[in-house]
């Protein structure tokens, strides 16, 4: 109860001072949106226009970028400012990595914004803004010295501001690798009254001889969720209210002070919530559920806390059995909960089948109160099943032999968690035998000329153009994973348990008038996993990007873009 008061008596004071102080303004900070979840964004690009700012700032990382193609992101950001097309304060960008990671896309940056735009200043009344580009020409998470230099004098000549607001990307205040100690000694001799970032995707907030450091995040993905542990998408409103500076934070929980969350929460953030877990059911496509399910729970706290788990769902045609429990666990007490679980026969998209929410009660030290809360979601994975090779194959990248044509083909490829599949084919084939996996794909592409394979270095970008990728659950532990991906060009980049390019495999490409194709050898011993037997069962996923397609993104079985999610992977079967 005393976490809502607080939040009423803070929002009525916030919005008490939009209506006050006429010759003074107030202004919105966001932070990362990268097209993560593009509804919270929008509605917090709505919400920002009701309350009226004088400007808005952005930390940066505003498109998905990571792309050497001119034109995906061109294509992304003529999206972004549509997103942003209902605001009517003047908007600033700050450069993020996103935005800028290539050499080929930090141009297309200048042609949206200006090339006076990637480190720049401005004034506002009396108030004085400097963005900063800690991405500049390829030098990621630093100022170069001819930006340095550029700092110094800007805040030499705007030493008389009543205000001096900074905003940059990465929370370099906050990186040990960095020694923010040189730049924050040059900040404290001006007016200097607050520093805005991002990148991190969670909310942190510490002030040190009176200036305020904040690190943000609007939509950017997140594991966990909840603000007064640093987990939250949130904007910052700001007011400047003469020699005072006032902020709110309006998050999906409420509005709440700077303070409210205490410095580096968001580390501690872990022992109290979880990764949104799944629970493995038969498919109801193929008859009615009826199962038990058991469900670990362990308190990962120092201290004594209580639980409410219970199911939550929209279609009470499913039961179970309990509909829920309350428990206490002491510091380091770990105990499993069983319910049965009975559901009808149906085809179910991810999002429409039930879930049991782990929920408990939680207060900081400052008296803050909450509820945190995550999910076991119930989950069927598809499946698909590998069949035996007994002759030669020629990995030639064109899926044109015989024996492909008797192995059962994965065709479905999804969007989003709601079911919504993709307009152009993509057929997916699993072969093996004693000594490798076989993979062979094809994927439909109106266009084929138009297809993005610009990848290159040492670590190439390859998710950033066209491409195919594959993820082996080895040991189904839902945790560890190898992860493999092509482009059109056949340029690779994989990683596994032990890193970058930790495993070898050979493949090959073929581009074709109505689409593209690859085909990949990868052998066991690579994978450090012994040849399958029949009946075996490995964690398996297919994701492919096509960067002529807005929503370019598309999974066998959906999961975030990053980090990757074992837990729902599909399942391969070895025949």
């Amino acid at each position: 109860m005393k976490h809502w008061k607080k939040n009423f008596f803070t929002a009525l004071l916030f919005l008490f001072s939009f209506m006050v102080h006429a010759s003074d303004f107030k202004f919105v900070v966001w932070g990362d949106s990268q097209f993560h979840n593009e509804q919270t964004f929008e509605r917090v690009v709505r919400e920002t226009e009701l309350l009226k700012p004088a400007l808005v700032l952005h930390v940066g990382d505003m498109i998905h970028g990571y792309t050497y193609d001119p034109e995906v992101a061109r294509r992304e950001w003529d999206y972004f400012r549509e997103q942003i097309r209902p605001l009517t304060a003047p908007f600033y960008p700050t450069p993020g990595n996103h935005d800028v990671t290539t050499p080929e896309i930090e141009p297309v940056y200048g042609e949206i914004w200006g090339k006076d735009r990637y480190y720049y200043s401005f004034n506002h009344q009396d108030a004085h803004f400097i963005v900063l580009d800690v991405f500049y020409k390829g030098n990621f998470n630093t100022i170069v010295e001819e930006q340095m230099a550029w700092l110094k004098k800007d805040l030499e000549q705007n030493k008389n501001a009543s205000h001096i607001f900074l905003s940059l990307h990465a929370p370099l205040h906050l990186d040990d690798k960095y020694d923010w100690k040189v730049v924050h000694n040059i900040l404290r001799r001006y007016p200097v009254r607050a520093v805005f970032t991002g990148h991190s995707h969670i909310y942190d907030y510490r002030q040190k001889d009176g200036i305020d450091y904040f690190c943000l995040n609007s939509s950017g993905e997140m594991r966990i969720y909840s603000h007064l542990l640093g987990h939250s998408h949130h904007f910052l409103a700001v007011s400047v209210m003469g020699e005072k500076v006032h902020y709110a934070v309006i998050a999906d929980e409420g509005i709440f002070p700077a303070d409210a969350v205490p410095p580096g929460t968001y580390k501690r953030a872990s022992r109290y919530l979880m990764d949104e877990q799944t629970i493995l059911i038969p498919d109801p496509a193929k008859g009615p559920v009826e199962t038990e399910v058991k469900i670990p729970l362990k308190n990962r706290t120092d201290e004594t806390r209580s639980y409410t788990l219970s199911w939550q769902t929209r279609d009470y045609r499913w039961r179970f059995d309990p509909w829920g429990i309350n428990c206490t666990l002491e510091p380091g007490e770990e105990k499993n909960f069983a319910f049965l679980a009975i559901g009808p026969r149906g085809k179910f998209f991810r999002d429409q089948l039930p879930r049991l929410e782990v929920s408990s009660p939680y207060s900081n030290k400052d008296g803050w109160e909450t509820t945190l809360s995550y999910d076991y979601r119930l989950f069927s994975p598809p499946e698909t099943r590998a069949k035996p090779l007994r002759e030669d194959l020629k990995i030639d990248g064109r899926m044109d032999e015989l024996v492909w044509n008797t192995v059962p083909a994965v065709t479905d490829f999804y969007v989003d968690t709601k079911g919504t599949t993709t307009t152009e084919k993509t057929i997916v084939k699993v072969l093996y035998d004693k000594d490798n996996l076989y993979l062979g794909i094809w994927g439909e592409e109106p266009n084929p000329a138009g297809l993005s394979a610009y990848a290159y270095g040492d670590v190439p970008l390859v998710f950033g153009d066209d491409d195919f990728e594959f993820f082996l659950d080895t040991n189904r532990d839902l945790k560890t994973f190898y992860r493999l991906m092509v482009n059109p060009k056949r340029v690779t980049l994989s990683s596994g348990p032990k890193g970058l390019y930790s495993f070898k495999f050979l493949v090959q490409v073929d581009v074709a008038e109505a689409g593209w194709s690859a085909e990949f050898k990868i052998p066991f011993e690579e994978l450090k996993a012994p040849p399958p037997k029949e009946g075996d069962i490995w964690g398996f996923n297919i994701r492919r990007h096509r960067q002529q397609s807005r929503l370019s993104e598309s999974d066998w079985s959906r999961m975030r873009r990053f980090p990757y999610q074992p837990a729902y992977f599909g399942l391969l079967r070895f025949d």
